[in-house]
């Protein structure tokens, strides 16, 4: 059952909570699978492996492969992706409108991911929605990555706000378990790249189906 919280700051993933990337990230997997010798996956298949960074889904999709094909994989990868960056990466429904209901309303809003944060940048701008968030996090903006909590750590000091005052919105187990790691109050979303049953496996504290609801939660 959802219920109301009082929080000020909201830290937000990035893909599969603000944003559906999976198509962009999709084209630019499968064009680095076909060069590197490997045949296309779907975007499901593709999708699942999401969340950990490049590198990581590189090494996912090209099991067993030496580190030195793995570079040269991700030069590949982020030279295309870069260059399609928002070919079809779009915000879900209802994040824009309640994005700028939290900024009207005083809240202080952040976006930690693995994504590199030149990339986040980039497709925060291009889609409008940059200027409302106060700290960025990517996944080379600190030594460890999301599930460690540290990328929460460094934007409530930066930011001046407690754990207890901080809630961490995202659709997998990572940001799950990068949360409780932090002391957060953690909201998992449902309608992101890994769906309901690993959010409830992952223990999150309350689940969303669309973005819009965290106006009614979140005070």
């Amino acid at each position: 059952m959802l219920r109301v919280i009082k929080k000020d700051l909201i830290i937000f993933d990035l893909d599969g909570t603000l944003v559906d990337s999976s198509g962009d990230i999709a084209h630019a997997a499968n064009r680095t699978l076909r060069e590197m010798g490997f045949p296309s996956m779907t975007v499901s298949e593709i999708k699942a492996n999401v969340g950990w960074g490049v590198r990581s889904l590189l090494e996912k999709v090209m099991p067993n492969e030496p580190a030195e094909r793995i570079d040269e994989a991700r030069r590949i990868f982020l030279k295309y992706y870069s260059e399609n960056l928002v070919d079809e990466t779009r915000f879900y429904p209802g994040v824009e409108d309640t994005v700028r209901h939290f900024r009207a309303s005083g809240k202080m809003l952040a976006v930690a991911t693995n994504k590199q944060l030149a990339l986040t940048e980039r497709i925060l701008d291009e889609l409008g929605l940059k200027s409302c968030f106060s700290a960025l996090v990517g996944g080379d903006s600190v030594p460890n990555k999301k599930p460690h909590p540290e990328p929460l750590f460094f934007i409530m000091k930066s930011l001046g706000i407690e754990s207890a005052d901080t809630v961490f919105v995202g659709d997998s187990a990572i940001d799950c378990e990068s949360g409780a790691s932090a002391g957060v109050f953690t909201i998992g979303a449902a309608y992101g790249f890994r769906g309901k049953e690993e959010l409830k496996k992952a223990g999150c504290e309350m689940i969303i189906e669309s973005f819009s609801e965290l106006e009614t939660i979140i005070i």
